[in-house]
């Protein structure tokens, strides 16, 4: 007679023990894909300032020059005064650099849009307004396409931000910023709200210090600081002659990837910290003023920082014109607690609104963790620690400051 064993099943404590077991591994192993995915993010967005930073070095080889930050409408006329201002924007940095990263047909239908003896007419061309043809002058783009154009080479993948500027579309919104210069001088002779900088951690310096002096600046609507000691200045081009500093230790375009927050550290507001932002598209404002911001925009000023800093002395030199997709540099890397309830109580210069100048010293920052990736005009990429002194950062931006920075 056959005997048959009966098997003998999973014990309750058995069965919680395997479990435990599974659970521990998963807790281990999801911290390190979680740091392995950001590690290959964060090489997706060193590649992305990697072409960004050989593009500008194309532009550069065919003209000799780097392109504007941000460039005006319509040149600059004979007799520009203190005052005069394009009624409409120009294109930014981004635009120079299109046939450069192999989209030399977008840059051409963009171009038709230009008025004879002028440059780009932005008010056909930013925001909305590039796809509603309706309004467009001399121009015809059929199809929305910026509607469609969304290259990853501008965006950051660990990125929170939207990428468009809103649900629908309508234009992109980068991660990446042109440097204009840097600053932490506050002219303390001169009128105007300094004495927060103290606050932010930026010293008060007197005439007699010259450390990161620039030669010109212009104060903005929110107490920040434009200036063109960088190599991307708005309604000027700058030359690789001019980095007296060395091409290996001078930036010039950084991340502005990630969330800004409130000074209010109990506060959960988020703020946009993109330099192409202009509005919330749930507002109700101006028509015009709400069509204005992304990749495309520039200025619509015609004088270059150096002609208004002298054209308005004895005064404060003021820069009331709007203003994308470029920054002076100002603060630490990723300074996120800079921007209070409507912009008010904030640190000087920085702002979610990218128009009239504001915005101008936002952070270069990003949502990667420790850090920020910079582009080099050489065309290295580095990646800045949080805990890089001010003054270094300072260095960096600015081109000819003689001050260099041994960079890892």
């Amino acid at each position: 007679m056959r005997r048959i064993l009966a098997r003998r099943a999973f014990t309750l404590v058995e069965l919680l023990v395997v479990i435990t077991i599974i659970g521990i591994l998963i807790a281990l192993l999801l911290p390190a894909l979680q740091a392995a995915r950001e590690a290959a993010r964060r090489t997706e967005c060193s590649n992305n300032l990697k072409n960004i930073a050989l593009a500008l070095q194309g532009y550069h080889n065919n003209y000799e020059m780097m392109p504007m930050g941000a460039m005006h409408s319509g040149g600059n006329p004979a007799g520009a005064t203190n005052y005069m201002r394009g009624p409409v924007l120009g294109p930014s940095w981004w635009y120079a650099i299109l046939p450069f990263v192999e989209r030399r047909s977008l840059y051409d239908d963009i171009a038709q849009g230009t008025r004879p003896g002028y440059y780009l007419d932005l008010n056909s061309l930013n925001g909305s307004l590039a796809n509603f043809n309706a309004r467009n002058i001399n121009q015809n783009l059929p199809g929305r396409p910026l509607d469609k154009f969304a290259p990853q080479f501008m965006r950051c993948p660990t990125s929170p931000l939207p990428k468009m500027e809103n649900q629908t579309g309508t234009i992109l919104m980068p991660s990446y910023v042109g440097i204009a210069g840097g600053t932490d001088i506050a002219w303390d002779t001169y009128p105007g709200p300094w004495l927060y900088l103290q606050r932010w951690g930026i010293p008060t310096f007197t005439l007699t210090d010259t450390t990161y002096r620039n030669r010109y600046f212009c104060r903005t609507r929110d107490a920040g600081i434009l200036t063109e000691s960088g190599m991307l200045p708005p309604c000027k081009h700058v030359s690789i002659a001019l980095c007296s500093d060395g091409t290996s230790n001078t930036m010039i375009v950084g991340e502005q990837s990630g969330w800004l927050r409130d000074v209010d550290t109990t506060r959960s507001v988020k703020y946009h910290g993109d330099p192409g932002w202009n509005r919330d598209p749930t507002a109700n404002r101006d028509f015009w003023a709400d069509l204005r911001g992304g990749w495309l925009s520039g200025t619509n000023e015609y004088l270059t920082v150096e002609q208004r800093h002298l054209n308005a002395l004895p005064s404060v030199p003021e820069w009331t014109a709007n203003l994308f997709n470029v920054t002076t540099v100002r603060y630490k890397p990723n300074v996120k607690d800079v921007l209070g309830a409507g912009g008010a109580d904030g640190a000087p210069g920085c702002s979610e609104v990218h128009e009239a100048g504001r915005g101008i010293n936002n952070p270069l920052q990003s949502a990667h963790r420790d850090g920020i990736a910079v582009a080099f005009v050489d065309g290295s990429v580095h990646f800045i620690a949080d805990t890089t002194d001010l003054g270094i950062l300072l260095r960096l931006a600015i081109r000819d400051d003689g001050l260099d920075v041994e960079m890892e």
